[in-house]
């Protein structure tokens, strides 16, 4: 592709673009705005390279060679590909595949739902609930609605929230991040940073609808979300288990940051 040419190009006149195990990889350092963890980032990487346990040992050596100390690698990987020890994945991007159901079709939603845009009057609710959802991916940190991971995207200009109704109530969100870019291949596309919703009671069906309404706000662009996998077990368990009915459903894999200790 032209975009991954040109990519590659500003990466090696960077001094970015380095070779492993006979494949090329683009790599710096990249600290975790919510952790602080240290982190050397490896944006993009030979797509034969993952598939090589030489190339993957060669690739962490080469890392620890050119850097300096960091406390994990963080490696790109497109597809639904699986790595070996000591990776483990920690941020997967998935693509919704599907046009918006018609309306009236699938179950019906419960009396009451509806979902419309967010105004300036919720923007109280939409950084608490963003707030939250960092939590969530990031247990044991604090998080408050002021936080710089939340004003970024409440600020940003491109962002745009939905929030889901049960008769004139507010019960959750979807924000969407309308005109993103995909760095390596250039691929402009529409980011669903998050979804939550309070009720249980209408949680999967108030889901349902402001995927659909994002999906329809977008106007056909890609639309992608992301699934984070925490460290601790339960809730990697539980992140795992929202990206196998994720899969299972409209949404597929489209790459995945996988971690590996430094």
């Amino acid at each position: 592709m032209t975009a991954v040419r040109e990519y590659l190009d500003r990466a090696a006149a960077a001094g970015l673009l380095r070779e492993a195990g006979g494949f090329g990889f683009v790599a710096d350092r990249c600290d975790d705005p919510f952790t602080g963890r240290r982190q050397v980032l490896v944006e993009y990487c030979d797509p034969r390279l993952p598939a090589s346990a030489d190339a993957l040992a060669a690739l962490r050596d080469a890392l620890r060679a050119g850097a300096e100390e960091a406390d994990a690698v963080l490696l790109r990987v497109v597809g639904d590909v699986r790595l070996p020890a000591p990776w483990r994945p920690r941020l997967t991007y998935v693509r919704h595949d599907r046009a918006p159901r018609p309306p009236g079709a699938g179950t019906p939603p419960p009396g009451g739902l509806k979902v419309r845009p967010a105004t300036p009057a919720d923007d109280p609710r939409v950084r608490d609930w963003l707030a939250q959802a960092f939590r969530n991916a990031y247990p044991g940190q604090e998080v408050g609605p002021g936080h710089p991971g939340v004003t970024d995207v409440v600020d940003a200009p491109d962002r745009m929230s939905l929030i889901a109704e049960v008769d004139g109530e507010a019960v959750g969100h979807a924000t969407v991040l309308v005109r993103q870019q995909d760095s390596v291949t250039g691929e402009e596309f529409a980011e669903l940073v998050d979804t939550l919703v309070d009720d249980p009671g209408v949680r999967r069906a108030a889901v349902a609808a402001l995927v659909d309404a994002a999906v329809r706000a977008t106007e056909g662009r890609p639309l992608c979300g992301h699934v984070v996998h925490p460290y601790e077990p339960g809730a990697a368990r539980g992140a795992d288990a929202v990206l196998r009915a994720l899969v299972a459903g409209d949404w597929s894999v489209d790459h995945c940051f996988w971690e590996s200790p430094w």
